[in-house]
């Protein structure tokens, strides 16, 4: 009896089964495409015609672009990333079920950001804002899909894996959440500028950010680590809207509003509701 409990709790620790082919691709993809994702981020710093990502936020005619240090965030994010990818290609974690079930979403996310950053860097204007839209959608919905199952099975994971694996997967999923909205709100402000003025249109992607964002959080289970990036972004909206470069206080008001409704969302949700559903399951 005390053999089949011990081998229950501990069905994430000690895989069940052999590797196969498809285990070493897809350890071999995360620890090659993590650290890829930052050296093509930072195409700028090496070649003096690559745009950086912050420029490309910068020439959108978006109300919704935050002030520079946001994007500071990526940092983190990209450490996060790599340490996930370390850790995710140890020979103790090739078979386990958990990694079995992100491994390919964070994958193909990762991919899709590198595809991103090609475009933001060496796209000409006009097409890079198409690009990086289109290609950001698949990439933030690849990276939800992981961060919401690791987040069901949280309870799996040690401590270090927490904040090594669930921690990065979390914020990115996050901050690509709102940066979707950000790609999209120049191109739905140019369809819609016909029946809506530029601010209607900004206000419209920024309440579809937090309809969104409030949606992935209450789903993860009130996940912290996802909201984080959020409201940071919309801290630094604020900050540029109502003070450094007030160019619509509606904006920054709305920014104000949504971090704290975000914020409620996380922070209040019943204890019993946030976590009951996503541990109570062994397996994915």
């Amino acid at each position: 009896m005390s053999s089949k409990i011990e081998h229950t709790s501990n069905s994430f620790a000690a895989p069940d089964y052999h590797p196969r082919l498809s285990d070493y691709l897809r350890q071999i993809l995360n620890l090659i495409l993590a650290p890829l994702m930052w050296i093509l981020s930072t195409l700028s710093f090496f070649d003096p015609n690559a745009r950086s990502p912050q420029g490309l936020s910068e020439i959108n005619e978006s109300l919704l672009v935050p002030t520079g240090f946001a994007f500071s965030i990526w940092f983190p994010i990209f450490v996060g990333c790599i340490t996930y990818g370390v850790v995710q290609s140890l020979g103790t974690n090739r078979t386990r079920a958990v990694y079995r079930a992100i491994g390919w979403w964070t994958a193909a996310g990762f991919g899709l950001v590198c595809i991103w950053a090609l475009i933001s860097a060496y796209a000409p204007d006009s097409s890079a804002q198409w690009g990086t839209a289109i290609v950001f959608i698949p990439a933030m919905l690849c990276l939800v899909k992981a961060m919401l199952a690791i987040t069901r099975n949280r309870s799996a994971l040690c401590r270090y894996e927490n904040l090594l694996v669930f921690v990065p997967l979390s914020l990115i999923a996050g901050w690509t959440s709102i940066a979707v909205f950000l790609n999209w709100t120049p191109i739905i402000a140019g369809l819609t500028s016909a029946f809506l003025t530029g601010l209607m249109a900004n206000v419209l992607m920024l309440v579809l950010a937090l309809i969104w964002a409030a949606f992935v959080i209450r789903k993860s289970g009130g996940n912290r680590a996802y909201a984080f990036p959020i409201i940071w972004g919309l801290s630094f909206l604020t900050l540029k809207q109502l003070v450094t470069e007030p160019t619509s206080p509606i904006i920054g008001m709305l920014a104000v509003i949504g971090a704290l409704i975000l914020i409620g969302v996380t922070a209040f949700k019943p204890r019993a509701e946030r976590v009951g559903q996503y541990e109570r399951s062994n397996y994915i």
